[in-house]
């Protein structure tokens, strides 16, 4: 009797080892350079290495393409920003039978990851400063930065048509698009700010109306 307890008992754990599941902490990165950290488990890492694997498939005829129409357009003052530009990957760490740990995990190498982006910040803002940089000189590598976002989106969008899936990112959103110029801004200020008292007006009006 005792035997077959402790056979059941060692069947059921067997059991539950089997459906532990395995995960790990994957870094992706993203084509601008940028990486974030997801657990996955076998399944999901299967499914990104194919993702990857396609998008590796059609990326050189794609950056390609991307340059010819870059040089074609003759309102590209600067040269296409194709080197800049890499196809996704991701770089499986340790693999975690528990996912809570699992996700401590991916938390610890997030803060490191923000901690060091945040300090070549810094270094970057100190060194700007100390070269006194231009004003010629910074509205060059800000055309640059916006030359390497639009060539990212036009490589982003023609993988998308060919592969029939969107590519994701992690990147900052387009800065292509202009901001609102402060003039513009202070006139919206004034406008809020004329039709938030015409409101205060209306509503002291209606409320002396049901005094009466």
């Amino acid at each position: 009797m005792k035997t077959t307890v402790f056979a059941m008992m060692a069947l059921v754990g067997l059991m539950g080892s089997v459906r532990a599941e395995t995960v790990s902490v994957v870094q992706i990165t993203d084509m601008r350079g940028q990486s974030e950290f997801q657990v996955m488990n076998r399944e999901e890492l299967a499914n990104l290495t194919k993702e990857i694997k396609e998008e590796t498939a059609v990326f050189p005829a794609v950056l390609a393409d991307c340059k010819k129409e870059w040089e074609a357009n003759k309102d590209n003052k600067l040269p296409f920003q194709g080197n800049r530009i890499k196809v996704r990957s991701a770089k499986k760490g340790v693999d975690f039978m528990d996912r809570a740990k699992a996700d401590k995990k991916r938390s610890q190498l997030e803060d490191r990851a923000s901690t060091k982006q945040s300090e070549e910040v810094q270094k970057e803002e100190k060194k700007a400063k100390q070269s006194k940089a231009k004003d010629e000189e910074i509205a060059k590598e800000e055309a640059r930065t916006r030359a390497f976002e639009e060539a990212v989106e036009m490589v982003s969008k023609k993988m998308g048509d060919k592969l029939g899936r969107p590519v994701p990112s992690f990147g900052l959103a387009s800065l292509t698009k202009e901001e609102p110029k402060k003039e513009e801004l202070k006139k919206d200020e004034k406008k809020d700010k004329k039709d938030e008292k015409k409101e205060d007006k209306k509503e002291e009006k209606k409320a002396k109306e049901e005094k009466k």
